[in-house]
């Protein structure tokens, strides 16, 4: 068995399942007399909900990470050639990027049967975003071998301390690496002071910190536009309706004046009809006695 084929298989079960597993294939390489790769099972800690995640995106989803650190690159491109107009572009895609792919953690979590929270997505997205800072930091997350999320600073290197699951050497080009560090010092490589690299690094900090600023502005400002637009179809809507009550108002006022005229012409019309009926009752009575009389 091969340590890293088996420990990234066990990295991507459910985290229920890790520690049994982990301790069943210990058991089968001790079985078949490889106490060394036995004994590197046995250590493997269980990753946290955020790293674990990451490790079913580079297992589940490869090619979307890879597109993140592909970004990465062109960022620090960008950074180092000073280009202001493809940072500013690079830096949104990389914020809708970066939730895009995190989202997909919980996805494929969903696929096994597991719902994680959305509380986790912080620490997968930081973890992206350091592994697109740091090409060592990428090397980490792409062994689909994490137990914690990675976080950025601005002053030092990624820190990959306890961060991969077994044996891991950070590649000679990554920031956090001593081979780079050496070279920095002997003068290999860019010609770049460590006081260069640290503020570089806090500039891409505070770059990402504005981007997510300015996104959220953006969607706040977005959403207070939508709501301001709702309520003034709404005020406009309430508006027209009462001008039409209004118009109805008038004109049954109007209607409500004809039939009170009507109405006086009806009364005086049943007074003159209820004289004239008393008149000729009154004429009869007068016929009635005349009749009479003669009899």
């Amino acid at each position: 068995m091969d340590f890293g084929t088996v420990a990234t298989e066990l990295y991507a079960l459910p985290l229920d399942q890790f520690t049994g597993a982990r301790n069943d294939r210990a058991r089968e390489a001790i079985g078949t007399g490889d106490k060394d790769l036995a004994a590197l099972l046995k250590k493997l800690p269980k990753a946290s909900t955020a790293a674990w995640l990451v490790n079913l995106l580079v297992t589940h989803r490869r090619s979307e990470v890879e597109q993140v650190l592909e970004l990465g690159g062109s960022l620090r491109e960008a950074q180092e050639g000073s280009d202001r107009a493809q940072l500013h572009a690079l830096g949104q895609q990389r914020q809708r990027l970066l939730a895009a792919v995190a989202r997909q953690g919980l996805d494929v979590a969903g696929d096994l049967g597991y719902d994680v929270g959305p509380a986790a997505l912080e620490g997968v997205e930081s973890t992206l975003r350091a592994a697109m800072t740091d090409p060592a930091a990428a090397a980490a997350v792409l062994t689909a071998r994490l137990v914690r999320p990675l976080e950025v600073s601005g002053w030092e290197p990624v820190s990959l301390d306890g961060a991969v699951g077994g044996p891991f050497d950070a590649p000679g080009d990554g920031p956090a690496s001593p081979e780079r560090s050496e070279g920095r010092k002997s003068g290999a490589g860019r010609s770049t002071s460590p006081e260069q690299l640290r503020l570089l690094e806090q500039a891409r900090v505070d770059l990402g910190r504005a981007e997510t600023e300015a996104e959220r502005a953006d969607d706040a400002a977005r959403q207070a536009e939508s709501r301001a637009d709702r309520f003034g179809g709404k005020r406009d809507g309430l508006k027209a309706l009462i001008e039409d009550l209004q118009e109805r108002l008038a004109a049954l006022r109007r209607e409500l004046d004809g039939v009170e005229g009507e109405t006086r012409e009806a009364e005086r019309q049943r007074r003159k009809s209820a004289e004239r009926a008393e008149e000729a009752h009154a004429a009869v009575e007068a016929a009635r006695e005349k009749v009479a009389d003669a009899d």
